[in-house]
């Protein structure tokens, strides 16, 4: 597989009790649709001094036309063992998830694999309401891959126009018209009016939005970015773009 860039979100919920704090990997797994590669473990390990409890679930992912993630269940897709789990303190536990989905897969199929604390105070002193209890969420990435993967991303539009601040900016519409997720690290856009002016657009802060954003299998994404010197602007104009990115 190519170079992906891992992801995790930790979300923090604020309670009042004392401090927990745990584990989980790996951030990303791709699984094959079938055979003993359709199965894959986590780690979770509790590195706190007191019992918490963990748990696994799986959400389907998808994009929107600007590149807002959608999640939705995906429970009947996948078995996960054990799905809830108690941690004893400084301890580690093992969990093993399988997909169970089609086994024919043609495009790659996205998720969020999520590994939530949830409350647990078996055993604790509820006397102390002067600290914070924080309770994370793991986001992690997983992947059901193709039999054959097949990649291309193009630049499917570049429009000039002026935003409701009074500002140019350029709406660059990028497909992934491949069967598996592109992450566009290290982004080169090349944009060119047809009269022979061009710019190469190369900085992070000249792609923000672009540069290194996760585009799903089949998914077209389009973000809006800053007029570049250099590029005659005529809003509405006819403008064309090229991307290359580091696999």
């Amino acid at each position: 597989m190519f170079k992906k860039k891992l992801t995790v979100l930790a979300v923090l919920f604020v309670s009042a009790c004392a401090l927990f704090a745990f584990q989980f990997s790996p951030l990303e797994q791709t699984l094959a649709a079938s055979g003993t590669e359709a199965t894959a473990q986590y780690t979770v390990i509790n590195d706190s001094d007191d019992q918490i409890a963990v748990q696994i679930s799986v959400l389907k992912r998808d994009q929107d036309a600007n590149g807002n993630e959608i999640r939705s269940d995906a429970s009947a897709e996948f078995a996960i063992f054990p799905s809830q789990l108690v941690l004893q303190p400084q301890s580690t536990m093992v969990v093993q998830v399988r997909y169970r989905g089609p086994a024919t897969v043609s495009t790659e199929k996205s998720y969020r694999l999520m590994a939530e604390q949830i409350p647990y105070s078996k055993g604790k002193s509820q006397n102390s309401q002067s600290m914070f209890n924080f309770l994370y969420v793991y986001a992690t990435s997983l992947y059901v891959s193709p039999s054959q993967e097949n990649i291309k991303v193009e630049i499917a539009s570049v429009k000039a126009r002026v935003d409701e601040e009074g500002n140019q900016v350029m709406d660059v519409t990028v497909r992934n018209r491949g069967n598996v997720h592109q992450i566009l690290l290290d982004a080169e856009l090349t944009v060119s009016d047809g009269k022979g002016n061009k710019v190469i657009l190369t900085e992070s802060e000249q792609l923000t939005g672009i540069d290194s954003v996760n585009i799903l299998a089949k998914k077209t994404v389009t973000k809006t970015i800053s007029w570049p010197e250099g590029l005659p602007f005529v809003e509405g104009g006819t403008y064309s773009g090229t991307i290359s990115y580091t696999n």
